[in-house]
């Protein structure tokens, strides 16, 4: 009987085909669709919490898996009669388990929702709302995430979980998803768009992660995050949390701790790597930058923080290559940033670091409006400090300053700084008018500082060397343009400096040619120089001209006054030149008191004009009449 056993099996295989063969295609007789679209219903209100509609049937593939796609899906909060639905779907499909479908179930393992757009109010605080509505649901989710609330109101700090059951969840493949939430700082409408990715949760007691890609602001971001204790997080606990985000302009990643509740926080270390922190922020669009560029941007710091305050601690970072050290803390409580802080560089270039919030001269950016938008977006209130700094061509040391923003006023203090051989405080503000207008005032104040340094800082070329003194210059006026800011600016001028010289001035020869010439320059002689004991220099500057209060030069010969106008804009001079000499006084005749009254001293006096422009002056002789 040996031949009829493979012939039985051979029977025996044809009619186990012909069974299976007859439930594929009688499957989707045996399967109520209705059944089927219950459920998915009812899943996803489990789920979220939320009011699931769709008025479509699902329709049944069998091949390459079994599985169902509803079309149409609306979700709705439960609580919201009005408005835009929390979401709405072009359909959502999802992998269904044979068996247990033909047995009357419906499980499925895998589940892709094609084109939905969420509508969030704000995105931290819906994290919180999905935990609320999740716990007031029916359904699996619903009863796990009861008893993990349960447990986190039980003991906050160190709840037990051993009591909560674990359910399974799956996995959520999203297609094109788009978000459209509103801002918490501003208020404004935004939108993330392109989301495709896969939020995997085999078990609600295990890792929830999610991998995928969106555009945000144009830009392309890779999301890479991963909650270990996810279940925790929705009951409100804390759960350790990774996240990493990469596109062009920003790189991130985050590697702590993060609760999610009514009393949101999150702790951790945090890098951040950017190309150009100009092009992030504007990204990000915290703030408008109108200035130059800033440059590259890296930062590590251990974080903390809220919805609506972020502390970096022990912050290590680099502004275009320049290394600083410090704590920053962002507050978002009223509507727009707040930053505050101390922040120590090893060498800091401040007029890179000024040009990112406007337009400073010498940039190629000096000619354009000074937006003072920036004084209204942002509150500022920062101590720097800088072992070496460069403001332009001038170089500093042990700087210590402070910037500060606040009630649309910018307030810029260098409180002290080595400079010019010398010591310098420098400050400048910037204060919104209102209309568009805006006011800005300039203050340097410099002690025991170099005069060559101080006249090639102020335009005057390289004819001052070799004294040291003090310096004071305040300008104040309406501000739209530096090119044209000293044309309407008022303020004072002081130099007071010891022993030096002047270059290229030939004063024998010019007191000389001052009573014989009628029009020279004194550029003639560019190897004499004039030495000199004292220079003193006071004036007023109004409407882009300075007015000689005080010019004064001494030497061992005599004393050198001057009068007249300068002006700053046009650098030409308008100037009177009073060379006195003192004549030695008679000898008294013999048998004068020695207590009998001194002549008046009397000098010898030689005047000239001075006119051309700083670089180029020209001298001609007033004569007397």
């Amino acid at each position: 009987m040996s031949w009829y056993r493979p012939r039985n099996l051979l029977v025996t295989i044809f009619m186990m085909a012909l069974v299976a063969g007859g439930v594929v295609i009688a499957l989707p007789y045996l399967v109520s669709t209705d059944l089927i679209r219950a459920r998915l219903i009812q899943e996803i209100s489990n789920w979220t919490g939320y009011t699931v509609e769709s008025r479509q049937s699902p329709q049944i593939s069998l091949f390459p898996v079994f599985s169902a796609s509803l079309g149409d899906v609306t979700i709705r909060n439960p609580w919201q009669s009005q408005g835009a639905p929390f979401m709405q779907a072009e359909r959502i499909e999802v992998d269904l388990s044979l068996l247990s479908a033909l047995l009357g179930n419906i499980e499925f393992t895998e589940t892709k929702i094609v084109r939905p757009r969420f509508v969030i109010d704000e995105p931290i605080k819906s994290l919180s709302q999905i935990g609320e509505s999740l716990a007031k649901s029916d359904g699996r989710i619903g009863d796990v995430v009861r008893e993990a609330r349960a447990a986190v109101e039980t003991n906050p700090a160190k709840p037990d979980m051993s009591a909560v059951s674990s359910q399974p969840f799956g996995r959520v493949r999203l297609e094109d998803a788009m978000v459209t939430f509103i801002r918490p700082i501003n208020g404004a409408e935004e939108q993330i768009s392109s989301i495709s990715g896969v939020f995997d949760w085999p078990e609600t007691s295990g890792v929830a992660s999610f991998r995928g890609t969106a555009i945000w602001h144009g830009e392309e971001t890779e999301v890479d995050s991963s909650a270990t204790k996810a279940l925790l997080l929705l009951a409100g606990g804390t759960s350790p949390l990774q996240m990493n985000l990469s596109s062009t302009p920003l790189t991130l990643a985050f590697n702590g701790s993060a609760n999610i509740s009514k009393d949101q926080f999150f702790e951790g270390t945090l890098s951040l790597t950017s190309p150009s922190l100009r092009r992030t922020l504007e990204w990000s669009r915290m703030a408008t930058i109108p200035g130059a560029p800033i440059g590259s941007f890296t930062l590590d710091a251990s974080v903390s923080g809220s919805a609506t305050r972020m502390k970096l601690d022990g912050l290590t970072a680099a502004l275009n290559d320049n290394p600083v050290k410090g704590v920053i803390e962002v507050v978002l409580d009223d509507g727009k940033p707040s930053v505050a802080g101390t922040l120590a560089f090893e060498t800091l270039d401040l007029h890179s670091a000024f040009s990112g919030f406007m337009p400073l001269p010498g940039s190629a950016g000096a000619d354009a409006v000074v937006d003072t938008a920036f004084l209204k977006q942002l509150d500022l209130d920062l101590r720097v400090s800088a072992q070496k700094a460069t403001l332009g061509p001038v170089d500093l040391s042990k700087v210590a300053a402070t910037a500060q923003i606040r009630n649309g006023r910018a307030i810029f203090d260098i409180g002290e700084a080595s400079a010019f051989d010398g010591s310098v405080a420098a400050g400048f503000q910037l204060a919104d008018e209102g209309d568009g207008g805006a006011l800005g005032e300039l203050r340097l104040n410099g002690t025991d500082v170099n005069s060559a340094a101080i006249a090639s800082l102020l335009g005057l070329g390289k004819r001052f060397e070799l004294g040291k003194g003090t310096m004071s210059l305040v300008l104040k006026g309406p501000l739209s343009r530096w090119s044209t800011s000293l044309a309407s600016a008022k303020g004072t001028l002081s130099m007071r400096f010891g022993s030096g010289q002047i270059r290229s001035l030939d004063f024998n020869g010019l007191l000389s040619k001052a009573k014989t010439d009628r029009f020279f320059s004194l550029n003639e002689k560019t190897d004499a120089w004039l030495a000199f004991d004292r220079l003193e220099i006071k004036a007023n500057i109004m409407d882009g001209v300075a007015a000689l209060d005080t010019a004064q030069i001494q030497n061992k010969q005599g004393t050198l006054n001057f009068a007249g106008i300068v002006t700053l804009i046009g650098r030409s001079l308008a100037l009177t030149g009073d060379f006195a000499v003192p004549v030695a006084a008679p000898a008294p005749p013999e048998g004068t008191p020695a207590d009998a009254p001194k002549p008046e001293p009397t000098f010898n006096h030689t005047r000239f004009f001075i006119g051309g422009s700083w670089d180029n002056p020209f001298i001609s002789p007033i004569v007397s009449q």
